[in-house]
């Protein structure tokens, strides 16, 4: 059995995004199922791990091709003119004239994103390929979502091929969207691309059950929910010490933007620290403008440790290092129906977890299923409550969260479109 996956992000592009399909290439790969992968040799992503590199099994096929991104131009604007990313809510500049034109730009000409020129070279691309190379499913992976848009043209071509779309983030309901200002003929393209992809992929897969919910409501679709997981491979053979101070370190891993701030709980650790609680916050991942701005307002600058962009083993070893693992989710509607990724490599650390997060929607729910406390963005005295508490939280078992039983099951689906 062989597959084809379409995927944006392959290292050595690092961050959250790679992980998911890194993982389940080499682990199908193991199981039997031979890969092969489709990216672009020159993608415009914000974090290079070449680490990731030595995790990619020898015998998968990796083919590239040139990719032309807007982004890059746009960016150059927007970082002459005072923003610093274009995309998700970062603060920063992002209410000057320029900024708020690209973004107009991005929402409205580019649909559904900024890599939609690389669509068509791909499929005729791959095309040309699949005529030489035979494969039991190919499978396509968003964000970016302009991937499905391959796969769509592959199928579309040879209707007899098997597809597989998986989703790891909402698609027309995606928060960032609405910074975008988006007019209501984009909006309604973004809506019908998403939908005519749905209604023609062979199976869907999610990472979440409120977007599975959606898609299957909405178009009847096939929808398999797979969530993200940990690889013990991942984490380091020997733990390091435990920390014998009485400083109590709390630690986030991954990108803190606008609509990942926690004023409630930023200002309950100043009152903790202000009683004299002993307490450091370690960042690892960029920090956004406002939420430093955040920072030095309730005076915890010179009590955050900023460690920048890790590699991803590099980040794992430093979480072993904190106390307690602080998880925030998006202040948006949208993220109700997601969960982030960095959550199960989280539970495997075994350390105790401080969530912030709606009260509604599949991480909240996930969260009261385990036992697990979570505090809404601005609640402060929740806040204080969970960080005088966290000793007492019992462990979550993440074995059913293995790369391997993920990917297993991803093998059942695959199989499944024979």
């Amino acid at each position: 059995m062989k597959v084809l996956i379409v995927t944006y992000y392959w290292p050595p592009s690092g961050g959250g995004g790679v992980q998911r399909w890194l993982k389940f290439a080499t682990y199908l790969d193991k199981l039997g199922c031979a890969c092969a992968i489709y990216t672009p040799s020159n993608p415009d992503v914000p974090i290079i791990d070449s680490s990731l590199l030595d995790d990619v099994p020898t015998n998968i096929e990796v083919l590239t091709n040139p990719i032309s991104e807007p982004s890059r131009i746009l960016r150059k604007i927007t970082w002459q003119y005072g923003s610093n990313r274009i995309g998700a809510s970062s603060g920063g500049g992002k209410n000057s004239l320029f900024s708020r034109l690209s973004l107009w730009v991005r929402g409205n000409l580019f649909i559904p994103d900024a890599r939609v020129g690389w669509v068509k070279p791909s499929v005729k691309f791959l095309k040309g390929w699949l005529v030489k190379n035979k494969v039991d499913a190919i499978i396509t992976t968003g964000p970016p979502h302009s991937m499905h848009l391959i796969g769509l043209g592959l199928k579309k071509d040879n209707p007899q091929l098997q597809w597989i779309a998986d989703f790891r983030d909402p698609w027309s309901d995606m928060d960032y969207l609405d910074e975008f200002n988006m007019g209501p003929r984009a909006r309604a393209k973004m809506e019908d691309l998403e939908s005519e992809v749905s209604r023609t992929a062979d199976r869907l897969i999610v990472t979440s059950r409120g977007a599975r919910d959606k898609l299957v409501n909405s178009q009847k679709a096939i929808c398999i929910f797979i969530p993200n997981g940990w690889d013990a491979l991942d984490f380091p053979k020997s733990l390091p010490k435990e920390n014998d101070n009485t400083v109590t370190r709390i630690g986030h891993f991954g990108a803190l933007h606008g609509s990942r701030n926690a004023p409630g709980l930023w200002k309950a650790v100043s009152d903790l620290k202000a009683k004299g609680q002993d307490v450091e916050l370690v960042f690892a991942g960029h920090v956004c403008s406002d939420i430093k701005r955040d920072l030095k307002k309730f005076g915890l600058i010179k009590a955050t440790e900023f460690l920048g962009s890790l590699a991803h083993r590099k980040a794992i070893e430093e979480m072993l290092k904190c106390d307690v693992l602080l998880l925030i989710h998006n202040d948006t509607n949208s993220a109700t129906k997601s969960t982030p990724g960095k959550l199960f490599e989280y539970l495997a650390t075994s350390k105790p977890i401080i969530s912030i997060c709606k009260s509604h929607g599949d991480l909240a729910s996930l969260l009261n299923n385990w036992g697990l406390p979570h505090a809404r963005h601005n609640d402060v005295e929740r806040c204080k409550e969970i960080l005088q508490n966290f000793q007492a939280q019992t462990p979550v078992d993440p074995a059913p969260f293995t790369r391997m039983k993920l990917t297993e099951k991803l093998l059942e689906v695959i199989k499944s479109t024979q």
